[in-house]
């Protein structure tokens, strides 16, 4: 079924927004919070709207719980909430993920924000409020029912493109939503709810008055057709020159397109296309790419969306010898499976998208994608590490099928990896599969070394050495590391063991080679 028009329940959108708030933890204080914010709006003759993704994600959620399109809707990926996420503001710990949500208005934000925060007869508990005057935007964090909820203000206003790839010049002076709006990426974020109940704009009697233009509240504006496009499921830029203007917008058609299982629409496709062969990606710094790249990583099912870029031609116009096929999805798959909760994930997914390339290709794209050092420096290690893994377990696989034993100590395990980093070593892991028992064995070993041999540390330190008279330095280290390989292999079960095998071996039979030298 095409929508060419539609209409959507209100009570539906407010019982969404209920529900949302709820799930989130702000319950009704929620809703009492934007009425609150619409209601002040209104008191000093400003228009006010949510906007943007938040509000393209209600409608959403609204045709996921409405019995006549919530089939249609059920792979779009809105709303995450996973409890017992942690979230953290002015010292607090609070429990569960915040809501960040943007307001546009028909005014200056920056005058809104200090109103809001002169005004004490308004009950709301405001954390903190930024004002960033170079932007015309603010920023205040609430709280509400015990947790921190996100604002962005933003005065409405148009923005010009004077360079292809560059940011725009932006200007606010008098700028109407209408105008806001269609400086925006696709026309699924061009839908707002209006949280005012009283048309500022024809108010008569000054900053109270009650005369004026009666409006709906949560009223939908929707000036660029994008309610028709979220029932239909596509994504649709607003002119044909808004790929040029903003080349990152192409990694956002993507995200947007896998996330929501909406599709980008047909000419929107030729669009990217011709945008890539003008090369407008070029114009483009590497931090930008990096930053839509980042939030790409971030999804649940990261490979779905590279293995698009792949598709649409986008990975090439990053860098042309990037690329992404079916081994790097399994990798890709196996990453997320094992290893999802590491904070530093984004760089094993990194380092599998440049593994394939030549020490040439991948010094250049790291540059390209200004990676920085910390980040480049640990991919570069992932990167020759797996090689050199290749090359010891063949080295030692080769000896060891020879006398059939497929069975090493944990000292002689310790040996193997002592060399190699834990990043190296589980990029390796994600990137091999077992082709035989050989293989098997050789991966369980740096299973092993991963999780537990590394660990093994003997009980007596540096202090303990030279406190039986041997001060030499490089000698306690030596005779600490030969302990620790005892220790492993389970010949060394206590300190007060590790002090006898010392004192045996570097003292007592000492003595007795100086003794026997005399008697000679």
């Amino acid at each position: 079924m095409i929508y060419d028009s539609v209409n959507i329940d209100k009570s539906l959108i407010k019982r969404s927004l209920l529900e949302i708030f709820d799930k989130y933890g702000y319950g009704e204080e929620g809703m009492d919070l934007i009425k609150k914010i619409g209601m002040f709006a209104g008191s000093i003759r400003y228009n006010s709207f949510l906007i943007g993704g938040f509000v393209r994600d209600i409608i959403i959620y609204s045709m996921k719980i409405d019995p006549e399109t919530s089939s249609r809707f059920n792979s779009a990926n809105v709303f995450n909430i996973v409890q017992g996420d942690k979230i953290y503001s002015k010292n607090r710990q609070y429990s569960g993920i915040c809501l960040d949500i943007d307001i546009t208005l028909e005014g200056s934000a920056e005058r809104f924000a200090e109103l809001l925060k002169e005004r004490k007869d308004i009950d709301l508990a405001i954390n903190s409020i930024k004002i960033h005057k170079r932007f015309g935007t603010a920023s205040i964090e609430f709280l509400v029912n015990g947790k921190p909820l996100k604002v962005d203000l933003a005065s409405a206003r148009t923005e010009i493109y004077r360079n292809h790839g560059a940011l725009p010049a932006v200007n606010i002076g008098g700028a109407s939503l209408r105008d806001d709006v269609f400086r925006r990426d696709f026309t699924i974020n061009t839908l707002s709810f209006s949280l005012n109940t009283l048309n500022a704009n024809d108010s008569k009697n000054g900053e109270n008055s009650l005369g004026g233009t009666r409006t709906a509240f949560l009223a939908i504006k929707d000036y660029a057709r994008g309610l028709p496009d979220i029932l239909n499921k596509k994504i649709r830029v607003l002119h044909d020159l808004s790929f040029k203007e903003d080349p990152t917008r192409m990694l956002r058609a993507v995200r947007f397109e896998k996330r929501l299982g909406f599709n980008i629409e047909k000419h929107t496709k030729i669009l990217i296309k011709k945008a890539l062969e003008a090369k407008v990606l070029d114009n483009i710094s590497g931090k930008r790419i990096m930053a839509e790249l980042n939030l790409l990583l971030k999804e649940k099912k990261p490979e779905i969306y590279f293995a698009r870029l792949e598709t649409l031609g986008i990975l090439k116009g990053i860098y042309s010898k990037l690329r992404f096929n079916n081994d790097n999805k399994k990798v890709f798959r196996k990453i997320a499976k094992n290893y999802k909760t590491c904070k530093n994930v984004h760089i094993f997914y990194i380092a599998e998208l440049l593994c394939h390339l030549s020490p040439v290709d991948f010094n250049m794209i790291t540059e390209r994608l200004a990676l920085g050092e910390k980040i480049k420096k640990i991919t570069l290690s992932m990167y020759l590490e797996v090689k050199d893994l290749k090359k010891l377990k063949e080295k030692y696989l080769n000896k060891l099928c020879k006398n059939k034993p497929l069975k090493l100590k944990n000292s002689e395990i310790y040996l193997m990896f002592k060399g190699f980093s834990e990043s190296g070593i589980l990029f390796y892991l994600f990137k091999n599969d077992n082709k035989d028992d050989a293989d098997f064995n050789f991966k369980k070993w740096a299973v092993r070394y991963i999780n537990r041999i590394r660990f093994i540390k003997p009980a007596t330190n540096g202090n303990d050495i030279k406190s039986l008279g041997i001060c030499e330095g490089p000698v306690c280290g030596s005779i600490i590391e030969e302990i620790k390989l005892l220790k492993m292999d389970g010949k060394l079960k206590s300190k007060a063991a590790e002090f006898l095998y010392v004192k045996n071996k570097y003292i007592v039979n000492k003595k007795m080679e100086g003794v026997e030298n005399d008697r000679i």
